[in-house]
């Protein structure tokens, strides 16, 4: 019997490659008359470094769908804009904040980007912005409004489209003669930095009342985005004094339309390649789902994944008209690696799966992430009794059949540590080839899928038995 020993370092000249070829010193020739060759692999070892989720094994994408729904609007509604509510609470204390300057006579109160200013002769005298702003005044709470040097001004930092004002004048004195009164509307313009003239109102009390009472209307047809608006009397010099008890406005709003769907467009999620566990691969995919506001959870008991769509209620606005994940889909790829790691058995698959609005999708059945537990070492030779490969592929064209499988391996250690194979059982498989000038060995998982193995030692051989011929004739 000869025998060729043959002791491999994949590392040092098939590195990069997918298969491992050994080239004897000189050809192994056989002429299957005298003898007969074996093959045996006596031990094989590899660092556990194949990554679990990889692109090698065609497990690290899927898909998101996403149906995007776009809004068109036009102006035309209106809302109550200057009001009690966030100034006052429900028992009129005031919880806006509020800033008296002596400087300048003023007295402002200010909620979010809205700010009311009363300008006023004195700095003494009292406001009563509750009175003026509640729907209900009371007479005895009044704010003066007296000359083209005194006035309310509004302030918005949202450049507010305020399309009218109400406010309601008062006097508590006796003239003798009707007075008439010119009541403005301005707004600030930006190009020039002077108060234009929006509405004017003229307005007359009458001379033998003692109270009286005005309720006026200022509007802004056709209002355009102002941040500054003010309320002005062009009156010079009056018989009596002049008061406000009563200020609202109601700013012009977009009306939206119910909506678009916009065409469907996939967004590949690509995992990157790596060990993973339960733990870090649902933090994995919260990370790349974020933007599509897609929760990951794991059951506790179940080791289901469920994903769940968080994304809040969608109102849309000038500034943002469209709603980014109207509708979501998972797209998962037919291929039984992708399946098994989220859970997906072949009865349950669909090309979309919906992930509802306030709602969620949860796999049918628990992840799996082990992705192999075999690796199968093949060669190129020609086993004289064939093994085969006895896995289905179920028509994957990411897997393969293949025949003259030397031995499997267990996979079970954990990542990084060494996979270890010895040849106990002393199995080895006659050979039908009758010239060798050069051996290959591939390496595949039980799901057929080729692996790329950058590392490992191999010890084989290759066997020469002499055969001894018996004469049958026994003369």
């Amino acid at each position: 019997m000869e025998t060729y020993e043959f002791y491999i370092d994949k590392r040092k000249n098939s590195k990069y490659n997918s298969d491992l070829t050994v080239l004897p010193d000189h050809p192994i020739i056989s002429n299957q008359e005298d003898h007969i060759i074996k093959i045996k692999l006596v031990d094989f070892k590899f660092l556990n470094n194949i990554y679990n989720i990889s692109s090698s094994l065609v497990n690290n994408q899927f898909n998101i769908r996403r149906t995007s729904k776009t809004y068109t609007y036009e102006y035309g509604g209106s809302v109550l804009y200057i009001d009690d509510t966030g100034f006052y609470d429900n028992q009129n204390v005031l919880i806006a904040t509020q800033t008296i300057d002596g400087t300048n006579n003023t007295d402002t109160i200010t909620k979010n980007e809205l700010s009311l200013v009363y300008f006023h002769p004195l700095i003494n005298e009292i406001s009563y912005w509750v009175n003026i702003l509640n729907s209900t005044y009371d007479t005895s709470r009044k704010m003066e409004i007296q000359q083209n040097t005194k006035y309310f001004e509004i302030i918005t930092s949202e450049n507010t489209r305020i399309e009218s004002f109400n406010i309601t004048l008062y006097k508590d004195s006796y003239t003798g003669t009707p007075v008439p009164i010119v009541i403005k509307l301005q707004r600030f313009n930006t190009t020039t930095s002077v108060y234009d003239d929006i509405n004017v109102v003229n307005t007359q009390f009458f001379g033998d009342v003692l109270e009286e009472y005005k309720v006026l209307t200022l509007t802004y047809t056709n209002p355009q985005p102002t941040n500054k608006y003010r309320i002005i009397t062009d009156t010079g010099s009056l018989p009596f004094i002049l008061y406000v008890i009563k200020l609202n406005a109601n700013k012009q709003i977009p009306v939206y339309d119910a909506g678009t769907e916009d065409t469907p467009v996939e967004h590949t999620i690509t995992i990157p390649d790596g060990f993973y566990k339960a733990s870090n691969f649902k933090k994995t995919l919260n990370d790349l789902l974020t933007t599509y506001k897609i929760k990951v959870s794991i059951g506790e008991y179940t080791n289901k994944l469920k994903f769940s769509n968080e994304n809040p209620t969608f109102s849309p606005t000038v500034d943002d008209l469209i709603y980014d994940n109207f509708k979501l889909d998972l797209v998962i790829p037919n291929i039984n690696n992708m399946k098994q790691n989220l859970g997906i058995t072949i009865n349950s698959y669909q090309p979309y799966i919906p992930i509802p609005f306030n709602s969620y999708y949860e796999a049918d059945t628990n992840i799996n992430l082990m992705n192999f537990t075999k690796i199968i070492i093949t060669t190129n030779l020609s086993f004289k009794n064939k093994t085969h490969n006895e896995i289905l592929n179920d028509g994957n064209p990411y897997c393969k059949s293949f025949g003259n499988i030397l031995t499997w391996v267990d996979t079970d250690e954990a990542p990084f540590t060494c996979i270890k194979y010895n040849n106990y059982e002393q199995i080895e498989y006659e050979i039908i080839n009758d010239h060798i000038d050069y051996i290959s060995f591939r390496f595949y998982n039980e799901k057929s899928q080729e692996l790329h193995l950058d590392n490992c030692l191999m010890h084989f051989q290759i066997k020469k038995e002499y055969i001894n011929k018996i004469n049958d004739n026994p003369y």
